[in-house]
């Protein structure tokens, strides 16, 4: 995977209200005021005598069938507008267009719109006359009317599709959360269990601090993010809980963590919980803790530009397969960071007959920013 120093653009995002706001609508509506002012003042002007004594009541009743066409089509739309029942909205379309063109010669008829030299004029000449103008208009009222409500559908599906992805997000990472406490409780009790076997003094100590452990996942691993320091102390409890199979005078120099921080980054700096002990685990279930002076090595280290690099290295144990290290552990965390670094992560793993590696690099958010994102999720 491509590793970027930047965050990945997220796509523009309107307010919450005008999300809310029925704007196919309030554009119809703004239409009709539009094109009644314009219409106005055409007819009524500084220097001109008033041409229609009744302006406003025609302005209303044809605002009031030119909405009858506009919602005819906003309504019959999502009910006929599919493949098997195309005909029925064309013949509803059709009959709509024919009764408008009829209601609006009727209206201009009876409000005696058209007058030549003052004299009004018959229906026969009205028919003739407004018949085209009336049906041409009426079309593109539904054309109107048909691509508003495609781009309100649209964008309503969009948003829905996005509070889907959203969803499923927020439920596979929970699922692979329940997934990985397992998987890390099974691997412990199995430590746990070798040194109860030997009637070893540090099995207490052990149990100790595996209900730390459990305690931090419990209740602090149920975040979106932790505190960097937190997630160091979670580390180090835990190879503290490794300590325990080795004898006491190796034990330190067998398992080595290099920390290197800037000033204060340890809290600026969030992470996502329980994101760097799967590689830790995998160390220690598939290294060769025989092996000295170095069982396992681990480094941290957080560059000025917010990169986070995190190293383990383990000696390969003689009797691990080429398709033992990683299992589960593994599998999950590659499946998170797809999941909460998209093009902000790199994973690389390098393994051979004596030794096996991995490198996790991380463009890491500093704590306002990470909230942000955290809150987009909810």
């Amino acid at each position: 995977m491509s590793l970027s120093s930047s965050a990945a653009r997220r796509p523009f995002a309107w307010p919450a209200l005008l999300k809310r706001l029925p704007w196919p609508h309030l554009v119809w509506l703004g239409l009709l005021l539009y094109f009644d002012i314009q219409l106005r003042l055409l007819r009524v002007g500084p220097f001109l005598p008033m041409l229609e004594d009744n302006f406003w009541l025609n302005a209303f009743l044809t605002d009031v069938l030119d909405s009858g066409l506009f919602y005819l089509n906003w309504l019959v739309m999502p009910r006929l507008f599919v493949r098997t029942r195309l005909p029925a909205y064309f013949l509803v379309l059709g009959l709509g267009l024919a009764a408008f063109a009829a209601l609006r010669i009727g209206l201009s008829y009876a409000l005696e719109e058209v007058k030549i030299q003052g004299v009004p004029q018959t229906l026969a000449y009205y028919v003739q006359v407004l018949q085209a103008y009336y049906l041409l208009l009426g079309g593109q009222i539904v054309l109107l009317s048909f691509f508003l409500r495609l781009a309100g559908d649209y964008l309503r599906e969009r948003e829905d599709r996005r509070e889907l992805e959203k969803q499923h997000l927020r439920t596979e990472l929970a699922l692979l959360k329940t997934q990985l406490h397992p998987h890390f409780l099974f691997n412990t009790l199995n430590n746990i269990y070798s040194l109860t076997l030997n009637c070893s003094p540090q099995a207490p100590e052990a149990v100790l601090r595996l209900s730390e452990l459990m305690r931090y996942q419990l209740y602090d691993s149920a975040d979106d993010t932790v505190p960097l320091a937190r997630e160091i102390s979670h580390l180090q409890s835990f190879l503290t809980l490794q300590h325990l199979r080795l004898p006491p005078d190796e034990a330190d120099e067998a398992i080595q963590f290099s920390i290197l921080l800037p000033p204060g980054a340890e809290y600026a700096y969030q992470l996502p919980p329980m994101l760097l002990l799967p590689l830790v685990e995998n160390a220690f279930k598939h290294g060769d803790l025989t092996a000295r002076p170095h069982v396992v090595r681990l480094t941290l280290h957080l560059t000025e530009d917010s990169q986070l690099h995190f190293s383990v290295r383990n000696r390969q144990s003689p009797h691990a397969t080429p398709e033992a290290p990683g299992g589960v552990g593994l599998a999950n965390l590659r499946r998170r960071l797809a999941l909460l670094y998209p093009r902000q992560h790199d994973l690389v793993v390098v393994a051979n007959a004596e030794e096996y590696s991995v490198r996790m690099t991380l463009h890491l958010a500093r704590q306002e920013s990470r909230r942000r994102t955290a809150e987009s999720l909810r």
